[in-house]
Order: C-alpha cells, then structure tokens, then sequence
C-alpha cells in the first residue's frame, strides 16, 4: 500500500518530552534525504489503551520529513515502515496520533538500509483518558452493544480541562467505536464551564441516562431520563445533576428519540437545551423561506451554483430562544452584521417576536416580515389534544417539546404566525432599525451623521404604513426524499472520489486519521431536499476517519439553502504548499461538480497562489466558483497554521477567517481573567462596535441573544470613540441584583504584511501571525500586541441593568448611558437599597389602604433627572458625574477584515483599569434610585429573560 504521510509542527503542550532524546537530537539532518535507495523500518506502536492498537492509523515521520509507505502487521502489532535510504548518522522519528502525545525517538542506522525496530508507548492526553474512562463506564452501566441506540452529550471541547481546552475527550469517545461521530453533541460552554457527559441509550419507547459532572469519572446519575418518568424520578435526577446541564441533557435526549432532525439538534447543542423557543425558531424560520426565500439569479452562467442578491437581517428582542435559531440556521450571525436586538418590548415587540428584512443592497429596497409562535394558542392545542398542562413541570415541558417535534415534521409553518407582512423598506428605514457605523447621506445631502440601531422597534415599523408585502408561489421542487442512508452515501462517495483524484494526480494514497489531511464541507447545515445533510458527516468519517476535534473533519457553517459542497486538502510539513480538490454535490444528476483549473483537479491554494491576483481570478470562476472560495480557503488556510481548537470551533461558526474575528479571543481571555464569575454571578454583554470579533465573543463567552445576555445595539463611530469602546460588560449579581458595568475598549496591534502585494496574501499573513500570538508561538512578523481596557465602570442596579438591555431612549444609548451614572461603591449601593427597602415598607404599612397615596408617597421627593447626558450631568445622581479616565490609547476603526487595524492580539496585555469608585451621599443616592426607578416604569423596563433552565 503506497502512502505520502506528511506531518505539520506540533504544539509543544502536545509533546511528550520524556521521548525527545538528549542533545544530540540538534544534529540530526532536516533537509531531506536521497530518492534513489529505499531503507526499511519496523515501528510498534502500543496505545496506553491496549483497544487502539491498530484502530487508530498513527502518523510516522522521519526528520519531520514523508515515509514513502506503511503497512500495519497485525499479528506482530509492528508498522512495516518504508523510508529514503539516508546517509545520516541519527534519524528522528516522530508519532503523532489524535488524543495522544506526540512522541518523538533518536535511533542510529546500521547502514543504509539496515535500521534496529523501534517502539513507541504513547501516552493518552489528560483530556483523553478522562473521555475513555467515562465512555468505558457508561458502556458497563447502560450495556451499548444491545441498545437501539446510544447518544452522548457533553460540554467538553472548549471548556478546559488541566489547563487546555478538552476536545480529546470526545476524540476517545469516538475511538470506543460504540456512538456514532452524529450522535456526539458538543454543548457550547465557555472556557471555565465544568465538564460535564450524559451517555443515552434508547431501547423501545426508553431512555437510560449514566451522567458524570465536573471532570469525575465517578457517575452522578443512573436511571432513567425519559419524559414518561414519574415525578419522584424526576426529582431523584434534578437533585443529582446540578445545575443547568440537567434539563439539556433531557430535553436534548428527549428531542432525539421523539425523532428531532440533528440540525435541530445541533443548533440547540449550541444554544445549549431544547425548549419551546428553539423549536418556534426552527418553524418560523422554515415558514420564512418557504413563502419569502431568498432571491438567486436565474441565469449565473459560468460553472458556478446561482448567486444570492437578497440576504436577510433578523431584528430581535434578546431572551427568546427562537432569535439563536434565526442566527444559527440563516448563518446571520452578529459578527456579520446579520442580527440587531435590544430590550424593544416598551414599543410593542415581544420576546417571542422576530423580524426579518429581506434586503436588495442593489436595489436598496426590502421586504419586512415579522413572525412569532402563538405560545398561548399553541399550549391550549396541545392541553386538548393531550389532557396535560405544558406548564406543570418540567415533565410536562418535555412531554410538550415532543409534541412540537411532531408538528415540525409533519407542518411546521402551522405552528407560527405571520404578523406582519410589509414591502417598500428604503434605505432610510434600515438603517434606523440596523444602524449604522459610518455616517450616511440620503437623496445626497451630507453625509454627516450615523444611526444607533434600534432593533424590533414596533411603534417606529407600524407608523411607516408601508405597503403588504406578495409571499412567493409555492410549488414541489419534484425532488424525493432521501434515507439516511443515502445522505451518508453521498459522504462516502464525495471521500472516494477526492481519494481518487489525490491518487490519480499526485500519486497520493490518502489513508484514515492523516493528520495533514482535511475534510471541509458544509455537511451538518446546508439542507437537501428540505433535510439536513448531518449524517454526510458520517460517510467522510468511514473513509478517511478524523473529526471535529482532531481538526482533520469540519463542518462549516452556512445558511441551510446554499448547495452541499466537499473540499479536501493536503498541507506539507516544510513548505507552504497546501494543495486542495473542491466538489459540489448535485441532486439532479446525483454527481458531483469536480472544480477544474487549466485542467488540474488538484490546486494549491496556500500563500503562493494567495500573492497571485490572476490565479486567483481564475479559481473563483472554474475551480470554486460557488460564491464560497473566500470561506474555503480562509479556513483551510487557517488549518494549515494548526489553530487551537477553541479558535477553530470559533472560525467555523464564523465561517471564515479573517483578522476581525481575532479580537473576540483575547477579549474574551482579558474577560474571564479579569472579571472572573463568583458564584450567583453572570456575564451579560451589549455590543456596539458591531464586525467579525462579535461572533468569537458570541461562541467563547457562552452568550447569545437567543439566551437573553447577548445584546446589538450598532453605533457609528462618532459614538464609541471611532472603533475604540466595542461594547459593555455586565457582571451581574442574580442573588444581590446588583452588577458592575464597564465599556470593554480594544486597540490592535500590528503584523508586518510588506513582503505580499495582494490583499488575500496580507489577510492569510495577518491570520498567521494571529494564530501565532493567541499559541504563544513565535513569529518575527508581530510587531505589536495589542490593549485591551475596561472604562467607566460602575455599580449598578437592576433598574439600571434594565436602561442599559434597553440601549435606546431620550438621546441616549447604553455607552452614553453608562457614562451618565455616578461612581458609587458597592457598600453604598448595597446600603442605599436597604435604606430604600426599609423606607418602601414604611410607607407601605402607612398607607395600606391607599395604593394610589402610597404610590404618590413613594414618588413625591424623587428627583427624576433628564436620561440625556447632553442635557444633564447624570442618572441617579443629584451631584455631578464622576467620570474615570480612558485609556490612553489611539482609537482605530476595527471594522473592515481587510485592514490592519483588525488585528488581535494574545496574553500581553496592557491593561489600565479605572480606580476605584468613589463614595457618594447614601440620602442622594436613594432619591436616584427611585427617579431611576420612575424612568423604568414610565418606559416599561420590566423586562426578565429566559435563563437557560
């Protein structure tokens, strides 16, 4: 069996040092070795778990240079190793396999072609033998092999396990060989989440849960999770899963065997449960494209699937699970400028409202259509069509998820209202509900100030009177549906036929678990036929193994109606070559597209091909020429650099990457070191510099609009110090309802781009450096690192949390506002709330025969300031505002991917916290607070999000 295996640097926390050799190692020669004579090399392998030897193909190197082939004898449990007969006087050799240390060993020829055997123990990672020792558990508690099914839900991956991101748990669970590569959900957890397993199994109508919690490999639960539990069950595993993870794991496994669509599935990993708002979300959103679908071009020409010249933008209000759904399966992400939501239920919007415009950027025109589920109406259906109460329990809440899935697949439309429906949106109109970052100019007046986005303004959208908006005509695209089996086939065959045409044009035997080899395809989110396409992901997995978490098996993440496409690549350890096929699956025919250039079916895209402007006009139009190719190459660029995983889990939900995203990184680092979570406490973040870096802050932080503590309010330039202020964070005390609120300021550093003349070059350069920095790797083109602030921090009070949730009033938004309010000490806050507490219940007792006297005693001696800070010195505060000093940075715009000024950096940071607050008058502060919390009923501030259960 012929091979070219190629090895990329590895990360030192991935080594075992113990087997680097001694000094002697910096003679051995690195610069290739002779073609002509062949030498041969027996290298046993042993696996720390005896079950991997030879399940797991591991990757063997010779000075960090390819072996010509390998074959695995299995009686001998030897590889049968051919190498380039070399004159060296000592060989390096290398092992690398997914979940185990890369080992290395210094052995000295006996000739040319006489090498001793060599054998390798590897050792299992950290993160790695916590997976197979709860997966060997749950295999003896819940007996896999005679089980309908098995599922596995877990928070690992990001979160951190000994101080490195945990993906190799679920690499072990996958290397068990009991739970199939889609039947593994990676809950979204942030960094300093615990780590957490539920394995499932069904038999019939039942489900058995085995649950391990904080890294224990020591079972919390056993027993049953199925919704037809009795309430002592129910209670006996509610107490023993702490925490929120309890109803994921059962609404999760509940949803699966009801027969929920792994996109579903998949969409509430990332949102983290199943519950009524992500399956309202997954409706509404089928029901949009179904009488509003996107607008293509009817005539492309070219090779290339048709273009979109429509796109969507979701106006949201934060707190209903349905707004995740709109930005996980349209891909209108908040780093791409797709979502805006604040707190707009005072105009009328509700949490289970969302809207959608379907915008012409060409034409400057659009339709808005706003949806929502009828929670109310839909409850009484399922009360009488099953006798229960959805709002008894949580019980009763699976029960009632179970019946929406049901609906979903076989009506889904049925389930959600079209409220409005409006077309004739000008440019005028979406910018003020979108908002804007540069200054903008109508029918050419000057172009001299921005727009705050205002989100699902209702009051704002009703008084347009705009016309009613034609839903398309709905016909049978006379495609069939498709068995799992042929969704999985056509993964197999996109595998076989990238094997080979690496074969047949590079004479390359591409062999299972190559670390050097990927598999990118949008498998897992575009739709076939209406269905989702996950189980693909499983025909690439059979033919070429590797997964999402050895990085050699992405998924990238794109709007469900885009076409099912396949890339594969090759990357090489001593050069930047990075050599890739593209296909694109057609239903019609049931072939596929082979991209072609100058009749090579393999091209390199690495940064030869980047600093050539030519080429790369000539592969969008024959060799990716699908509208993809800045998604392909960024990402597979980014692969050939070996990001972390937390950066790679991040870029495909981007999905692509560019120096924009980079920020969210090392803001998110500055964060969770900086303002660590007590207990009782959580974060909740507004977001006003709106680019890539949101998306990053989205997927590491755990926060999302759809989970109520992610919010979008854009502002232009001139309102946060022209790119500087990227938005404000809230530590919030859910216990005290107090939290500290401070604007989070970035200011990038710089990466030398001199030695590339295009722009794609310069962007991959930028990339690199940053992947560099965020690794804490060496490289000489970083020439700065960038600041990360915080400023104007003060403590707050719920009242006041609400006013910021809220993001738009009397010529405020939550920047201005913030820096509005008085410094005040956490002990005087605290106290003036008592104080105020105390008085309330005074005159409570006073006038409890007159709620209309107590309401006029409460409110007779506050002192309601004016919320615009152009006209008044603060908010909740009868003294002058006590304002802490900025950075003391330059502002940069961080908006364009392209520029510079997008750049990230890791770890070095140059922090310049504000002082501490200062005290003020605890008799003032208590007439503030009450005029605070006068402005937040006269604005109807009472908002309350859905936490995750």
């Amino acid at each position: 069996m012929l091979v070219l295996l190629m090895m990329g640097g590895v990360c030192a926390n991935d080594i075992d040092e113990s087997t680097l050799g001694d000094s002697n190692s910096t003679d051995i020669q690195q610069d290739g070795m002779p073609q002509e004579d062949l030498a041969n090399l027996n290298v046993a392998v042993n696996y720390q778990y005896s079950e991997d030897n030879g399940k797991i193909n591991p990757t063997i190197m010779v000075n960090n240079k390819h072996i010509v082939s390998k074959e695995y004898n299995s009686s001998s449990n030897y590889y049968n190793v051919v190498i380039n007969s070399t004159n060296a006087d000592k060989l390096n050799i290398s092992i690398y396999a997914p979940g185990y240390l890369t080992q290395y060993k210094i052995i000295t020829p006996v000739g040319n072609s006489v090498l001793p055997n060599v054998t390798f123990d590897m050792k299992a990672s950290e993160s790695y033998k916590l997976g197979h020792e709860v997966t060997v558990q749950a295999d003896k508690y819940l007996d896999f092999d005679n089980a309908d099914d098995v599922l596995a839900i877990t928070t690992a991956g990001v979160a951190k396990y000994k101080g490195k991101t945990s993906e190799d748990t679920m690499e072990a669970i996958v290397n068990y060989g009991k739970v199939s590569y889609s039947n593994i959900l990676m809950l979204r957890q942030s960094a300093v989440d615990p780590i957490d397993f539920a394995f499932i199994v069904k038999k019939g109508n039942e489900l058995k849960a085995v649950v391990f919690q904080n890294g224990s490999t020591k079972y919390s639960y056993l027993g049953t999770i199925s919704e037809n539990m009795t309430k002592s069950q129910w209670n006996k595993y509610y107490k023993a899963v702490v925490g929120e993870n309890s109803w994921a794991f059962a609404s999760l496994a509940n949803g699966w065997s009801a027969g929920v669509s792994r996109e579903i599935l998949q969409e509430a990993a990332f949102h983290g449960h199943i519950c009524e708002g992500t399956l309202g979300g997954y409706s509404i959103i089928q029901a949009l494209l179904k009488y509003y679908p996107p607008e293509q071009e009817t005539n492309p020409g070219g090779v290339g699937s048709p273009a979109d010249i429509t796109a969507y933008k979701v106006l949201g209000v934060p707190g209903g699970s349905d707004d995740d759904a709109a930005l996980f399966f349209l891909d209108d992400t908040i780093g791409k400028t797709g979502y805006t939501g604040m707190n707009t239920t005072n105009t009328g919007a509700t949490e289970n409202m969302i809207g959608f415009i379907k915008w012409n950027a060409k034409l400057k025109t659009g339709d808005l259509i706003i949806m929502s589920f009828n929670s109310t109406k839909l409850k009484k259906l399922f009360t009488k069509e099953t006798k229960i109460n959805p709002d008894g329990g949580s019980l009763e809440e699976l029960k009632y998820c179970s019946w929406w899935i049901k609906k979903i697949n076989s009506n889904p439309e049925k389930l959600v209202d079209f409220l409005y429906e409006f077309t004739g949106l000008t440019e005028e109109h979406y910018n003020y509900l979108m908002g804007t970052t540069a200054n903008v100019t109508y029918d050419g007046e000057p172009a001299e100030y921005g727009v705050d986005g205002h989100g699902l303004d209702l009051k704002y959208i009703l008084s347009l009177n705009l016309p009613s908006a034609t839903r398309a005509t709905v016909s049978d695209d006379g495609h069939s549906k498709l068995t799992d089996a042929e969704i999985k086939q056509i993964g197999t065959d996109a595998a076989n036929e990238a094997k080979k045409i690496f074969k047949d044009e590079l004479g390359i035997d591409i062999e299972r678990d190559d670390v050097d080899f990927l598999a990118l395809t949008d498998a897992g989110y575009a739709f076939l036929n209406g269905q989702d396409t996950v189980i693909a992901r499983d025909g690439i997995f059979e033919v070429f193994g590797g997964t999402l978490y050895s990085q050699n098996l992405l998924s990238l993440h794109q709007a469900v109606w885009k076409p099912l496409w396949f890339a594969f690549a090759i990357r090489y350890p001593d050069s930047d070559l990075v050599n890739m096929i593209y296909l694109r699956y057609n239903p019609d025919t049931k072939d596929f597209f082979v991209g072609n250039l100058d009749g090579k079916r393999v091209v390199d895209i690495g940064f030869e091909t980047l600093n050539n402007s030519a080429k790369l006009r000539a592969i969008e139009k024959t060799f990716v020429p699908d509208g993809n190719w800045f998604n392909v190459q960024t990402i597979i660029n980014a692969w050939n650099e070996h990001p972390l995983f937390d950066q790679m889990a991040t870029f495909l939900y981007h999905a692509h990457v560019c120096p924009g995203v980079q920020p969210g990184f090392f803001i998110t680092d500055y964060i969770q070191n900086n303002y660590p979570l007590s207990e009782n406490e959580s974060y909740t973040y507004i977001a006003s510099n709106i680019y890539c870096k949101d998306d990053s802050l989205t997927y590491l932080l755990d926060l999302s609009p759809g989970l109520g503590n992610f919010f979008v309010q854009k502002l232009p330039k001139n309102e946060t110090e022209n790119g500087l202020s990227q938005g404000v964070l809230i530590v919030w005390d859910d216990n005290l309802k107090i939290g500290r609120a401070m604007i989070v300021n970035f200011q990038n550093g710089k990466i030398d781009t001199s030695k590339y003349v295009t722009s794609e070059a310069q962007r991959a350069n930028m990339i690199k450096g940053f992947i560099d920095m965020y690794g804490n790797r060496p490289n000489d083109d970083i020439k700065s690192r960038p600041t990360i602030t915080t400023v104007s921090e003060k403590w707050i009070t719920e009242e006041q949390f609400n006013m910021l949730k809220q993001g738009v009033g009397a010529g405020f938004n939550s920047i201005s506002y913030l820096k509005s309010l008085a410094n005040v000490t956490k002990e005087d806050l605290l106290k003036a709330m008592n104080q105020n507490s105390n008085n309330s219940n005074s005159n409570s007792n006073t006038n409890s025969n007159s709620s209309s006297n107590s309401n006029s005693n409460s409110n007779s001696n506050a002192q309601v300031p004016n919320v615009n800070p152009s006209q008044s010195s603060s908010v909740g505060t009868s003294g002058s505002v006590i304002s802490s000093p900025s950075a003391s940075v330059s502002a940069q715009n961080n908006e364009a991917d392209d520029s510079q000024n997008d750049q990230g950096d890791a770890k070095s940071y140059e922090i310049s916290k504000s002082p501490a607050a200062k005290s003020v008058d605890s008799n003032s502060l208590i007439y503030a607070l009450i005029g605070v919390l006068a402005i937040g009923i006269l604005l109807g501030v009472g908002y309350i999000k859905r936490d995750k259960k």
